[in-house]
């Protein structure tokens, strides 16, 4: 075993079972408040393990593991921000304008996670065994991806610190869709094949 391969940590299976477990807790939580929404709730609370059921069905005996692992748990910690967020509205936290310390804070997370995720993609590389692609040219699209993500990140905290909700969310909105679809648009232009 290589330096490099032993100074990998590998996400255990605990972290991303127990953020979908929150998932769950707090989807049946926002199903007590709100049993209108038992759909909505029953959906939210199955889809990350429906999305691991569905990623192990189809990555059998392919590496990437922990890729899926992390996945899973930076996207169950967004459902428990947003379920969280959903919850306090319904309990009525929020003020007749929407600006209270909760709806900011749920800006300001979303916005983190944003920013954590833009640092976090030009980090990965992928195995050199395994690249199927050239390296230079993953490398910068990733880089790309990370500034648009982090870029988006900062704008989405500020909107949610400096405007009213309805403003603040059609802007952090607009933001997040506009990283995505430049990066999108970017791997669509950009050959990779080596």
């Amino acid at each position: 075993m290589t330096e490099t391969t032993a100074s990998v940590r590998i996400m255990p299976v605990g972290m991303p079972m127990t953020a979908m477990g929150g998932v769950a807790a707090l989807a049946a939580f926002c199903w007590y408040l709100e049993p209108d929404e038992a759909l909505i709730w029953a959906g939210v609370a199955l889809l990350p393990p429906l999305a691991w059921a569905v990623i192990a069905f189809f990555r059998r005996g392919k590496n990437g593991v922990d890729e899926v692992r992390r996945a899973l748990f930076f996207a169950s910690l967004m459902l428990i921000f947003s379920l969280s967020f959903a919850a306090a509205s319904s309990l009525d936290l929020f003020d007749p304008d929407g600006r209270t310390i909760v709806s900011n804070t749920y800006g300001l997370l979303m916005g983190a996670v944003l920013i954590f995720m833009g640092n976090y993609i030009p980090k990965r590389l992928p195995p050199l065994d395994e690249a199927r692609y050239d390296i230079v040219k993953v490398q910068v699209l990733q880089r790309f991806a990370g500034w648009a993500f982090v870029v988006a990140g900062i704008g989405y905290a500020l909107a949610w610190l400096i405007l009213p909700t309805t403003p603040a969310n059609i802007v952090a909105t607009g933001l997040t869709l506009l990283a995505t679809v430049l990066v999108v648009g970017r791997r669509v232009l950009t050959r990779l094949r080596s």
